[in-house]
């Protein structure tokens, strides 16, 4: 389908994104095709936003604080808001881009495509379509299903990390063995592209991935100083 300023003109905006400099100037550009746009940096925000009935579509990005727009999204949607979500990001990965869908988003653009792309993608999700940008479309076809989701496992693991368990407690409390638990840690930095137990704690939770917990980082790191 293709876009048209007559099929968003009349669109209430709300656009998240915790970068103020790039929002602002996004902001810009939508105005001048939809009735308005709420410019908010933050999941909280984000939420009382669309609760509160003030927009008709969600521009988003993943990463904002206090929690991320997938925990938005995925609170949102379980307290029955049907809010079209389109989530903007410079994150390609199969893996984030399964979760945000998962997750609730109806459409996936690419900061790095082009603006009329956004503007496909919001006519699209208007329309009660999905949208995700082609070249996403091609990594996603050619990623292996390993690729596109935590596994069960890896979730658990993970998950024992962010509580502060060492490897050890992990394979314990699993009822698997240490190497297997050092085995998905492995898989788990490799997926997010970091180098320590701290950072992939962080940055899961920086996307999403698992809600924000507690985390004793003395601990983690000098778990990781005996792996």
């Amino acid at each position: 389908m293709r876009s048209s300023p007559k099929s968003t003109r009349r669109l209430r905006i709300l656009l998240a994104d915790e970068h103020r400099c790039v929002a602002e100037g996004l902001a810009g550009l939508l105005a001048k095709r939809t009735a308005s746009v709420l410019l908010v940096h933050d999941g909280e925000a984000l939420m009382e936003a669309v609760l509160a009935g003030q927009v008709d579509l969600v521009i988003t990005d993943i990463a904002m604080p206090p929690f991320s727009a997938l925990q938005a999204l995925k609170r949102l949607r379980r307290q029955g808001s049907t809010i079209p979500i389109v989530v903007l990001s410079t994150h390609s990965e199969p893996l984030i881009v399964r979760e945000a869908m998962q997750a609730g988003a109806n459409g996936y653009v690419l900061k790095q495509s082009p603006s009329s792309e956004l503007f496909t993608a919001m006519v699209e999700v208007i329309a009660g379509n999905q949208f995700i940008s082609p070249q996403l479309m091609a990594t996603l076809l050619a990623a292996p299903e390993s690729l596109h989701r935590l596994t069960r496992r890896q979730r658990e693991v993970i998950e024992s990390m962010a509580r502060g368990k060492r490897t050890s407690e992990i394979a314990a409390d699993l009822g698997i063995s240490v190497r297997t638990v050092e085995s998905h840690r492995q898989s788990l930095l490799d997926l997010l592209g970091v180098h320590s137990g701290v950072a992939l704690i962080r940055e899961a939770e920086r996307l999403g991935l698992i809600p924000i917990a507690p985390y004793d980082i003395e601990a983690a790191a000098e778990d990781e100083q005996l792996l």
